[in-house]
């Protein structure tokens, strides 16, 4: 009973005794009211006015977090109009919950800054979608070093590049998944996805609907029924380091990887959509550079039947590596369109929660000019 009354007590203004007066509102209510003497209110004020009362709690079961990308951007349209204004980009909010230490259950709500659905001359809105939600389910004892994330799961390639090879996801999407690059699929899809983790070597592989997790049975290419995709990653971890994640301000890693994945029937048309792709990442905390080819099949005519590669660097040049200098060159030949884009830009990593980053962006396709812009953009990008 004395617990749950020290517990309420916390939420009060908290008051110091002198010479035995009590004077926090809530204490001495509590004793007013006989329901503690006095030595216990005074005890019990003391103590609290020692100790710093937590903002937070921590649980072992239950886990928070996320990212948001907010900035502001500028384009200059080369034929069009120019415009410029404030954008949250993007918000994640991630709740887990934990089974035990491996086995878990995860949600995540995807915030996204878009124009009207209705009438895009109406503006934009903040608009809320289901990222992720998905269980994730350790089996090592049946295929060894191995779990499996069943839902509205991840997908191999995306999640494992915007962590070893492009650290600037709040500026720009990769080249697989960029408008101005292949533009392909998103990072996450209803369907079970694998994921093996060993010292030198990962993969990650499943079976998925094929349409992202923003068009889930989307058919607008035909009449075809639903099919499903098969999708896979191999990376060879060169220098280890293949159990987690890496840290690229303070580590060392270097990774070759290939990826190929097979859309039955995509969006209901009569043509599977496949895409093969081999990447290369060197890391240490002075420098990183990246590259990739990827190739890709789907239509006739489609700007998703083509082939190009993407090469991006980051350098570290002060001592304490909390300064970088980045820039990235995509090149993407398609049926439809043949197109560049140069980004370059400078990010300072103020601490482990917020990152500013100031940086330009130019487009330049050919025969489409009216395609054709330059953008410059401040970000905040925020972890928590």
């Amino acid at each position: 009973m004395k617990k749950v009354l020290a517990t309420a007590v916390v939420f009060g203004v908290m008051g110091v005794s002198y010479a035995g007066e009590v004077k926090n509102p809530i204490i001495k209510k509590l004793y007013e009211k006989g329901i503690i003497t006095k030595e216990e209110a005074v005890e019990l004020e003391n103590d609290l006015s020692k100790k710093e009362t937590p903002v937070v709690s921590k649980s072992k079961k239950l886990k928070f977090g996320g990212k948001a990308y907010i900035g502001y951007s500028y384009k200059d349209a080369k034929n069009g109009t120019d415009e410029g204004s404030f954008e949250v980009r993007r918000g994640y909010f991630v709740t887990k919950f934990y089974f035990n230490k491996k086995d878990f259950f995860r949600f995540t709500l995807d915030v996204t800054y878009q124009y009207h659905k209705e009438d895009p001359d109406e503006g934009k809105e903040l608009n809320f979608k289901i990222k992720h939600l998905y269980l994730y389910k350790d089996v090592s004892s049946v295929i060894p070093a191995t779990g499996f994330e069943l839902g509205i799961a991840h997908t191999p390639w995306l999640d494992y590049e915007e962590h070893s090879g492009w650290w600037f996801r709040s500026i720009s999407k990769t080249f697989y998944e960029a408008k101005d690059g292949a533009n392909l699929l998103p990072s996450a899809d209803a369907g079970i996805d694998f994921k093996t983790k060993t010292e030198y070597f990962s993969a990650e592989y499943g079976i998925f609907d094929g349409e992202g997790y923003d068009h889930i049975g989307r058919k607008d290419k035909g009449n075809k029924g639903n099919k499903p995709m098969v999708e896979g990653r191999l990376t060879w971890h060169i220098l280890g380091g293949g159990k987690k994640k890496p840290k690229p301000l303070s580590q060392t890693y270097a990774n070759i990887s290939v990826h190929a994945l097979n859309s039955f029937n995509h969006r209901g048309s009569d043509d599977n959509l496949t895409v093969y792709q081999i990447h290369g990442v060197y890391n240490q905390p002075l420098f990183l550079i990246a590259g990739q080819y990827l190739k890709s099949d789907w239509y006739s005519g489609s700007e998703n039947s083509g082939e190009g590669f993407s090469v991006n660097f980051e350098i570290r040049p002060l001592p304490d590596r909390n300064v970088s200098l980045f820039g990235r060159y995509d090149n993407w030949n398609s049926d439809k369109y043949d197109r560049q884009l140069f980004i370059y830009g400078i990010a300072w990593h103020m601490n482990k929660y917020i990152t500013w980053i100031a940086n330009g962006k130019t487009a330049d396709y050919d025969k489409y000019d009216s395609k054709d812009y330059t953008k410059y953009m401040i970000s905040a990008e925020i972890h928590y």
